[in-house]
């Protein structure tokens, strides 16, 4: 079974604590634009009964003083084995370089370790370049019959802005991404383990 990007977000966060359906909304409200995502209510709470069904997450009351008792939601072994499944599967760059699988995925696989942090940066890395050395340079204006030079000298240029838009930000990320990778080896090969 393939993990869905709320499933990972979901038992990423039950993997750090019991938690209730408010409490994931609250985070993706803060944090989903980070990694790309958003979720209603309604979904998490679908999707955490599922869990239940499934035996990854098991409900738990909380007592309130004031209100109804609320239900936390705590990760199972089985949930964490999932969990460790999903860490532990190869990952794959997407096309689209601005992808939100990468980000949930350093995020929440990321978080074990600073190798394996550092081999997602790896791997985004070299997908990223190799795409960017293989790009299609190559502008195509789609102009209607009987253009004058004036609308095809728009559209060239009007295509050349929307070209250099995507070129800077693969250039951001692939910059980003060197530097993390840097950072990343640097707290590897310092680590007491290493030494």
């Amino acid at each position: 079974m393939t993990l869905a990007r709320l499933d990972v977000i979901l038992l990423g966060l039950l993997a750090g604590g019991d938690r209730t359906g408010y409490d994931v909304w609250k985070w993706l409200e803060a944090r989903g634009p980070q990694v790309g995502y958003s979720a209603k209510t309604s979904q998490i709470y679908r999707q955490l009964g599922k869990f239940v069904e499934w035996d990854w997450a098991k409900q738990i009351l909380d007592p309130r003083d004031s209100g109804p008792d609320a239900k936390l939601y705590r990760i199972t072994e089985e949930g964490r084995r999932k969990l460790e499944e999903w860490v532990d599967s190869p990952y794959v760059p997407s096309r689209r370089p601005l992808d939100p699988d990468f980000q949930v995925r350093l995020r929440f696989a990321g978080s074990r370790s600073p190798e394996k942090a550092l081999e997602l940066v790896r791997i985004e890395l070299e997908y990223r370049k190799r795409a960017e050395a293989e790009f299609d340079r190559t502008l195509d204006p789609v102009l209607a019959e009987g253009a004058s030079p004036a609308e095809l000298e728009w559209q060239k240029e009007w295509l050349l802005m929307q070209h250099d838009r995507g070129h800077y930000m693969v250039s951001n990320l692939i910059a980003w991404l060197e530097a993390t990778e840097r950072r990343l080896q640097y707290l590897v090969s310092s680590s007491p383990e290493q030494k």
